[in-house]
């Protein structure tokens, strides 16, 4: 699954490599909230953007699935421009569907 979004990008890996997982985990910034994951989970959803859409990509995915959302390190760790959405391949799938569709929705404006 390869979708643009506004002001989004959003990726579906299934299956993942263990070179994938690898590179994954080692950018994933650890938090309290998330639970370890023993063996790469059926699949990962990638989302990138401004931090504004991806704060209200991952309210949307954890809301709309059973998933989970982690930030992940980008080249410059500064800015959070890319989040993980872990679980099995149709909750990350509906996740994914659920951002495209809520995020299309959104109306961007200057709130001079």
């Amino acid at each position: 699954m390869n979708r643009t979004t506004p002001g989004v990008s959003l990726r579906l890996v299934k299956r993942p490599s263990k070179g994938f997982w690898a590179i994954l985990e080692n950018r994933r910034v650890t938090s309290t909230h998330f639970e370890e994951y023993k063996n790469p989970p059926d699949a990962v959803g990638l989302i990138q953007g401004t931090v504004a859409a991806i704060l209200a990509a991952s309210d949307i995915a954890e809301k709309a699935a059973a998933v989970q959302v982690a930030e992940i390190r980008g080249v410059c760790p500064t800015h959070m421009t890319l989040i993980a959405v872990y679980g099995d391949t149709s909750a990350v799938e509906a996740a994914l569907q659920a951002v495209q569709n809520q995020l299309c929705d959104t109306v961007f404006s200057d709130l001079a």
